[in-house]
């Protein structure tokens, strides 16, 4: 048995890209999954979990694509320090990091969770923001999606809370 080319060993940035491109790949199949079977089922519901390093001044982000209206969306976020965390609709997306109407905005000290019902079908965006932070941070996001009539089971360990309010209508800065 040959062992793995010397650029995708854990730890090298090869294989941090190769791992959080098949955790993205998975969470859009999920998604995307969940999409397509609304129309022919009651409720469908997926979940997908990843992690990421987020470098000091930058930000990362993460494409929901096709959400029907009214899917649920449940997320919980961990990370090593503080961080904020966008979820966003394509329009504001194109706005960042300006956007007009945020479907949520909120620090991450260490850990939150929220969920949300998709205003309308779209694609969507969770920007993991460290801009303002010159360490890195590590981050750990579970994303929970729920069209149709479905309850979301809860998971072992990080788990999307259904029971945060839904953000104010103005964005708040911090």
């Amino acid at each position: 048995m040959t062992s793995p080319p010397a650029s995708l060993h854990s730890g090298t940035p090869q294989w941090r890209a190769s791992a959080l491109g098949a955790a993205r790949r998975a969470l859009r199949s999920c998604l995307l999954l969940c999409a397509a079977l609304a129309p022919l089922a009651p409720s469908y519901a997926g979940e997908a979990a990843l992690t990421a390093e987020v470098p000091g001044g930058k930000h990362k982000v993460l494409r929901l694509r096709n959400l029907p209206k009214d899917a649920k969306v449940a997320v919980a976020i961990e990370a090593t320090g503080r961080i904020t965390v966008s979820f966003l609709n394509e329009a504001d997306f194109n706005r960042f990091p300006n956007p007009l109407e945020p479907v949520f905005i909120a620090p991450v000290e260490q850990t939150v969770s929220f969920s949300l019902t998709m205003p309308e079908t779209g694609d969507y965006y969770v920007i993991l923001d460290n801009t303002k932070g010159t360490d890195a941070q590590k981050v750990k996001m579970v994303i929970k999606a729920v069209s149709g009539a479905a309850a979301a089971k809860p998971s072992p360990g990080l788990t999307p809370s259904p029971s945060i309010p839904a953000p104010p209508a103005q964005r708040r800065e911090f």
